[in-house]
């Protein structure tokens, strides 16, 4: 009776398992699997590199009103005198009557009130080039730091929304090359950036290409890898991250100028451009798209790789019904449904963690 009423609503009490017969007939973890976990990985990297950047990118320099062009003193003479006691380094003293004013007169220059400072210059000691200096986020225009790391986290949500949509209806694969080109090309572009506009711009799209990239490759790796695996791979991954952050105090300390850093973090979008003939499609995505004959010679590859015998006849019977499985749950969804009464509490709290 109760098995009766669950096909009738078009369930399956044994649906996790004829999901899981899919991939376990590839071997369900295996070299193959192996190998997409590793370029997860990978792709995770730059992922959490790019997301820390801007602390190498605008790390806190100690800065002072330029020096005026007919002041011919040190820096070290300048700060004592110029910069008013307890100063936020936002102004200096107003000079009165001087004219090309040597260092051992400096002392003696009359000074009258200050002046908000036209231009800064800063510690190169440790960073030679930083965004900082370049565009000065200093005194009335720090906030545009903070400013620059909200628009890599709207980016952020661009491509959770956005690319998580697109590699649903086009495929992981072609997505996943979008959004490594999208970053790549951004990154590139940032460099050459002569506003601070242009270089916060170019963030966004960076990190709407390096999350696309790094979210839908873990997605492509979960949906190959057998059930029983999904919460070591998917804990596994979190190294790139974890690797990610590592590596960069790293090139921080090795590449001084901040356009240096943006090229050694931008070099594993190069090498990730091979994922376009490295990586397969998702064998469920083909089948939830029709594309059965693609799924099949994916899986048998897969089998082969890993050193399984998959019959024909045993793998059309497990695709029909996994396909059956996926019509019998088909059912149109949208961003929407998680803001529906009983689960909209959840999707706020969860938006807001």
């Amino acid at each position: 009776m109760v098995a009766n009423e669950v096909e009738k609503n078009g369930f399956s009490a044994k649906k996790p398992e004829k999901e899981e017969d899919l991939m376990d007939l590839a071997g369900g973890e295996g070299p193959w699997q192996r190998w997409i976990f590793v370029v997860a990985v990978l792709c995770a990297l730059p992922d959490a590199s790019h997301n820390m950047a801007m602390s190498f990118f605008a790390p806190n320099l100690d800065h002072w009103c330029s020096r005026p062009p007919n002041v011919n003193v040190s820096v070290e003479e300048w700060k004592a005198v110029a910069v008013p006691p307890n100063n936020t380094h936002c102004s200096r003293y107003k000079f009165l009557n001087y004219t090309n004013v040597q260092e051992d007169q400096f002392k003696n220059t009359t000074f009258e009130g200050t002046l908000g400072c036209d231009s800064w210059e800063y510690d190169d000691s440790v960073y030679k080039s930083t965004v900082l200096s370049q565009f000065n986020l200093v005194c009335d225009r720090e906030w545009l730091i903070s400013l620059s790391k909200s628009v890599f986290i709207a980016g952020y949500f661009l491509s959770a929304t956005v690319f998580g949509y697109l590699a649903d209806k086009f495929g992981r694969r072609p997505i996943i090359a979008m959004c490594n080109a999208i970053a790549l090309l951004s990154a590139i572009i940032s460099m050459f950036s002569t506003s601070f506009l242009m270089f916060a711009v170019t963030r966004f799209f960076i990190a709407a290409g390096v999350t696309g990239l790094d979210n839908i490759t873990y997605v492509l790796m979960m949906e190959i890898i057998s059930r029983k695996y999904r919460s070591a791979y998917g804990i596994g991954v979190s190294f790139g991250w974890v690797l990610g952050y590592l590596c960069l105090p790293g090139i921080a300390w090795l590449f001084r100028h901040w356009i240096y850093m943006q090229i050694a973090l931008t070099l594993p979008f190069i090498i990730l451009l091979s994922n376009w003939w490295l990586l397969p499609e998702s064998p469920r995505w083909l089948l939830a798209h029709g594309k059965t004959e693609k799924a099949m010679k994916i899986i048998e590859r897969a089998a082969k790789r890993n050193g399984f015998d998959v019959s024909e006849h045993k793998l059309k019977e497990v695709i029909s019904k996994t396909t059956k499985a996926h019509e019998a749950e088909s059912e149109k969804v949208n961003i929407l449904q998680l803001f529906k009464p009983g689960l909209w509490q959840k999707t706020v709290i969860i938006l807001y963690l």
